[in-house]
């Protein structure tokens, strides 16, 4: 008998913590959810701005869901997430901020790629990375600044002292081939993306 009422004591006790600590769990995700949501979008309007620095906003465009299937298939580990209108001054569409996420050697990497009308690209923001430190987390200043200015085409990661051609071909981080290649390749799927689904205003 004393051992079926120690039981049963025991139950309650553990399904009362677990009560509490659903509880309070429940009421931490509800305070935090709306500030960590405001940071996730200024780091969103952030990236946006640091690769179309003339727009004065950004518009959400439709996803055109086939054609960044066919992204994923044709550029395996890289997704496309959003798209936006860059929009300058006089309300005029100047490009497109294309959100890439693409698997590198720890993690998902996460960045914009601005690609204006003309097919030029304006830059990419990384927005979350988590690679090897001092290695492949060099990629936002080694890999960033490579593709600022340069036409949307497909490139191609060199190793050190191997780039012959800077308009297609992107220099290895010493070290972290394998995230210079997912950022390279998340750029080359923006880039399909916009040729397929938005070059010509579509």
């Amino acid at each position: 008998m004393n051992d079926t009422l120690s039981m049963i004591k025991n139950a309650l006790i553990l399904f009362t913590i677990t009560l509490v600590a659903g509880v309070l769990l429940g009421l931490v995700y509800q305070v935090t959810k709306e500030p960590i949501a405001y940071q996730d979008k200024l780091a969103q309007d952030k990236a946006n701005q640091s690769v179309f620095a003339t727009a004065q906003t950004f518009e959400d465009a439709e996803l055109d869901a086939a054609v960044a299937e066919a992204v994923s298939a044709a550029h395996p580990g890289v997704t496309i997430e959003s798209v936006k209108r860059a929009v300058d001054g006089s309300g005029n569409a100047a490009g497109y901020v294309i959100q890439v996420k693409s698997k590198g050697y720890g993690d998902f990497i996460e960045y914009t790629v601005g690609i204006t009308n003309e097919g030029v690209i304006n830059g990419i923001s990384i927005i979350s990375i988590a690679e090897t430190p001092g290695l492949g987390m060099n990629a936002d200043k080694v890999i960033r600044p490579q593709f600022e200015n340069k036409n949307a085409t497909t490139f191609t990661v060199v190793k050190n002292g191997q780039l012959t051609d800077a308009n297609v071909q992107i220099e290895a981080i010493s070290g972290a081939t394998i995230t210079s290649r997912a950022v390279t390749e998340g750029v080359n799927g923006a880039v399909t993306y916009f040729e397929k689904a938005l070059k010509g205003g579509n």
